[in-house]
């Protein structure tokens, strides 16, 4: 059966308009009705990487919040949002009111779940390894997935199925880099995540999207969409074709195909809203620096490492030695030495890139070997 992803144009964020194409957008899937009975219980999940303001574009924008909310309590729902943000060890109050989730949930009345103090619930992993993903997701009816577009160092892109990595509270985060270091390895953990959210809806703020060195310190580019859909891989393969990343390249979107776990094929796919080739951007997203991982198989990468890396690296004229780089990082990798600029012991960095999706200031870029700069050509 083909999956169905919904399109629609949103040209910025202020509110009557947003609301109005949000709206919209579930009127085309059939209204709430489909996925949701009044009265039911609904989380929604947004992407907070981080405590960043919502002009950086870094998070999912708290008007989209609001507009999905707020449909859902027009219908006759309970909601509430919820997510484990980058930085949580800072306070999740304090990610929560600078990305404007906190301003949404009282303008509402509605709740905010602190992920890190609900307990933890366990999943099966990939190889028989355990994960342990948020208990609070227990205490509602229907779980409902807002990303944001994105492109990520990592894994290339994210959307809804990265999105759902934030059901891992605090530091499990921090430990699943540690256990699943190449792309692959990561993308079949998350898909176990995905696997069993059992999300009811995904929704994607593309409205302003990031290229570049994503998913925090990249470029924000405006695209002007919103989508939903019931599957969340599909949903991640329009929304990738739409900004210029080929079948395929999308680690999670093509598993989870081969696992049956969603329609990743644009073939199995049907847009609706407009025709998808109107959607798709006539410039292509530009995309982070790659990973050895991503062009040569990893076994052959473990033999060529000592020559062919991209690393991390402190930016003199950007940081500020706050500490969250080293704080965040899973192998315990950089160390701090006043007002010096961090210490990178490369031996021992597994590349996860945490550093740079957490740093505020931005301030961690990439150094490449020779090799990695031709091979990246």
């Amino acid at each position: 059966m083909k999956s169905i992803v919904a399109v629609t144009r949103a040209e910025g964020y202020d509110y009557p308009a947003l609301r109005s194409s949000i709206y919209g957008l579930i009127s085309t899937l059939g209204g709430w009705g489909r996925y949701v009975s009044p009265g039911e219980r609904v989380l929604i999940k947004p992407n907070l990487l981080s405590a960043r303001p919502p002009e950086r574009g870094v998070t999912t924008h708290p008007s989209v919040v609001r507009a999905v909310a707020e449909s859902l309590l027009d219908f006759g729902a309970t909601v509430a949002v919820g997510d484990s943000p980058g930085g949580a060890d800072k306070g999740v109050e304090r990610v929560f009111r600078n990305t404007g989730m906190l301003e949404v949930a009282e303008k509402l009345g509605i709740g905010w779940v602190n992920f890190e103090s609900s307990g933890t619930r366990v999943i099966p992993g990939d190889n028989g390894i355990t994960l342990y993903i948020t208990k609070a997701i227990e205490r509602f009816d229907h779980i409902v997935s807002i990303s944001k577009l994105k492109t990520h160092s990592l894994m290339l892109y994210t959307g809804a199925v990265k999105n759902l990595f934030g059901l891992a509270p605090g530091f499990r985060k921090t430990a699943y880099h540690k256990l699943y270091p190449l792309p692959t390895e990561f993308g079949k953990m998350l898909l176990a995540i995905y696997k069993h959210a059992s999300v009811t809806l995904h929704f994607m703020d593309a409205i302003v999207g990031m290229e570049g060195n994503g998913p925090s310190s990249g470029d924000l580019r405006d695209v002007g969409l919103l989508l939903a859909s019931a599957d969340g891989i599909a949903l991640d393969r329009v929304a990738s074709h739409i900004i210029g990343i080929e079948e395929g390249r999308v680690i999670t979107t093509r598993l989870a195909d081969k696992k049956g776990l969603g329609n990743g094929k644009l073939e199995n796919i049907t847009v609706i809203g407009g025709e998808l080739h109107d959607f798709v951007l006539d410039k292509p997203f530009k995309l982070p620096a790659r990973l050895p991982e991503r062009i040569i198989p990893s076994w052959l990468v473990k033999k060529l490492a000592r020559f062919i890396w991209i690393r991390p690296a402190p930016l003199e004229e950007k940081c500020t030695r706050c500490g969250v780089c080293a704080k965040h990082c899973p192998v315990d990798a950089i160390t701090m030495r006043g007002e010096k600029l961090p210490y990178y012991d490369y031996d021992k960095c597994i590349t996860c890139l945490c550093c740079n999706e957490l740093c505020p200031e931005n301030a961690i870029a990439f150094e490449k070997s020779w090799l990695a700069k031709r091979l990246g050509r």
